[in-house]
């Protein structure tokens, strides 16, 4: 089971990592663009999220890879974290471009979900110290 729950970490670091290079990637879009158009604050404060999840997906990541204790802690505040902006997110309108990338980030949170019901099983079984 320990080698399940390296993969899964190192699995979610991977995530971490990808969520923060977009991140990366809108803010410098963003600062190119600021001379064009201007950015709405709902999109800055999207990106921030973004980062914000990011740094907490890859930290879970590296915890369960570690099989450290404070994998449940960092999987806890990433899932709440990306229950509060799904549940933001989901309060436009649905028939918007971004609806598709916000359905694919709820099938995400529903794959994060069920690794972080793992995590909670693991101090059980014996396999985080």
């Amino acid at each position: 089971m320990e080698w399940a729950a390296r993969a899964i970490g190192m699995f979610y670091v991977l995530g971490g990592l990808m969520l923060l290079y977009q991140a990366w990637l809108n803010w410098r879009l963003q600062r190119a663009l600021s001379g064009l158009i201007s950015v709405p604050t709902t999109e800055q404060v999207a990106d921030g999220v973004i980062a914000l999840g990011g740094v907490l997906v890859l930290a879970s990541g590296a915890a369960l890879a570690a099989l450290s204790a404070w994998a449940v802690v960092a999987f806890l505040a990433g899932w709440a974290i990306q229950a509060a902006y799904l549940l933001w997110a989901n309060r436009s309108d649905l028939s918007d471009p971004a609806a598709a990338g916000r359905r694919r980030s709820v099938h995400a949170f529903a794959g994060y979900t069920a690794a972080t019901g793992l995590v909670l099983w693991l101090p059980v079984a014996g396999v985080l110290g």
